[in-house]
């Protein structure tokens, strides 16, 4: 059962007995990402992942997926301080032994600045990028992370994900990545609590 308790800074959903999430958002709210942010999404980027994408790459995912790209603000400074981008891909299944080609979702990139972590602005992107993958029909949601970073993968974790598949070499300076992915099915209650909590709570806001 989700719990949105009033009048305290830090807030948490109970999605079970088991599975929890913390969110402080106090100034903070998430919206889709508009073409001025790209320059601020890039700074995000380039001050968090060793990743640095080309301003092409942005602009690209922004143009073909809009409603795929999401921005976190601090309401005070007016500023990005965190993104994720995602797309959609189409493959054989993660979990199923054939040769049925279904749509995925793609968590292409995802960051926000290291005075904001612990605060549950990486987790409401997740959900915010995941429903919006999930309303375009895909069956599976994965992504690429580095195997060096546990913070990350733990809280991949938390959204349903496992491991299915090592890529050596995939990042520029040489480390694996562990490929996560999750089945819809198992992660949209998770996604639908913290997106109504977020509703709820004014966090979601249309372009402004």
């Amino acid at each position: 059962m989700a719990i949105f308790p009033q009048g305290t800074r830090l807030q948490t959903i109970h999605i079970n007995d088991h599975l929890e999430f913390k969110f402080d958002l106090d100034g903070i709210y998430f919206r889709n990402c508009l073409f001025e942010d790209i320059a601020h999404v890039m700074h995000v980027n380039r001050m968090t992942l060793p990743e640095k994408y080309s301003r092409y790459t942005f602009l690209w995912l922004l143009r073909t997926y809009p409603d795929l790209f999401y921005v976190a603000i601090d309401e005070e400074e007016s500023k990005v301080i965190g993104y994720i981008m995602n797309k959609i891909d189409t493959g054989y299944s993660f979990f199923e032994q054939s040769n049925r080609v279904i749509e995925k979702g793609h968590v292409f990139s995802i960051g926000v600045l290291r005075e904001y972590r612990k605060r549950g602005i990486a987790s409401a992107l997740l959900a915010l990028g995941f429903k919006a993958m999930i309303r375009r029909g895909v069956e599976e949601i994965f992504l690429e992370v580095r195997v060096s970073n546990i913070p990350a993968i733990k809280l991949y974790e938390k959204f349903g994900m496992i491991i299915v598949d090592k890529v050596p070499y995939y990042y520029a300076d040489g480390e694996t990545a562990n490929v996560m992915a999750v089945k819809v099915d198992r992660v949209e209650q998770i996604v639908n609590y913290i997106t109504d909590y977020l509703e709820k709570n004014g966090k979601i806001r249309e372009d402004i």
